[in-house]
């Protein structure tokens, strides 16, 4: 099993992918299998921020505060809420808007860029509740074929949550072969493949061994498996 640990600090992970080589509208380079691009992001009240994607992608935005209203070229467009998160996917050239309605509070997301199955899907957009019961346990929230009401998307990529309280244990269980691995830590501290990591600390797993995370302060975790062999 080979691990590569990024730091918050030194991925830039508010203004840049840690995944990737890419300019501020779209991905270039993927590093890391179907995954091109995994971005934390702050939206001031009544600010906007526009994307232009030049290639087929789905995009998945989770919404961890504040409101985000979405709009694109398509006519697609709606208001998501801390505890929720869409998922729209976007051909060439169209053109994303997302906006904070609010005049007071700040909006914060997580956003995913997946590079898709296959080009020339139809433009899609849905928004899900993601605030299932998930202490001290994986609840799978995203797959490709929508399995326990995840939801569904255009990649064989599966994103599982958890809150693990401080002292408490997971396992990440066997991967399948042929994926990669990430475990995002979006608030707290974790001990994982004897790293520790921290807020927007990210670990790269690369073989198909189950490793252990412990928490060494209550924290927030996605962990992300995610087809490589198309995209190397």
């Amino acid at each position: 099993m080979k691990t590569f640990l990024h730091r918050a600090g030194k991925c830039g992970m508010n203004d840049k992918s840690s995944f990737v080589r890419h300019d501020d509208n779209h991905c270039e380079q993927s590093v890391l299998g179907a995954l091109c691009l995994l971005k934390e992001t702050e939206i001031e009240p009544l600010g906007s921020c526009e994307l232009q994607p030049h290639r087929d992608v789905g995009i998945v935005t989770f919404v961890t505060h504040g409101l985000l209203e979405h709009k694109d070229s398509d006519g697609s467009r709606g208001v998501s809420r801390a505890g929720q998160m869409q998922y729209v996917t976007a051909g060439n050239n169209i053109r994303l808007l997302d906006h904070n309605p609010s005049a007071v509070e700040k909006t914060k997301v997580l956003q995913l860029w997946i590079i898709p199955r296959q080009k020339g899907f139809m433009p899609r957009y849905e928004q899900r509740n993601c605030d299932m019961d998930r202490l001290n346990r994986w609840a799978l929230i995203i797959s490709g074929n929508g399995r326990k009401n995840s939801l569904r998307i255009e990649q064989d990529i599966t994103v599982r949550v958890s809150h693990l309280f401080m002292g408490h244990t997971l396992v990440s269980d066997p991967i399948q072969t042929g994926y990669g691995r990430l475990l995002f830590v979006l608030d707290g501290e974790v001990n994982a493949c004897g790293h520790t990591l921290k807020r927007r600390d990210e670990l790269h797993v690369i073989g198909d061994e189950a490793f252990e995370i412990t928490a060494n302060r209550d924290a927030h975790l996605f962990l992300i498996d995610v087809p490589m062999s198309d995209f190397e």
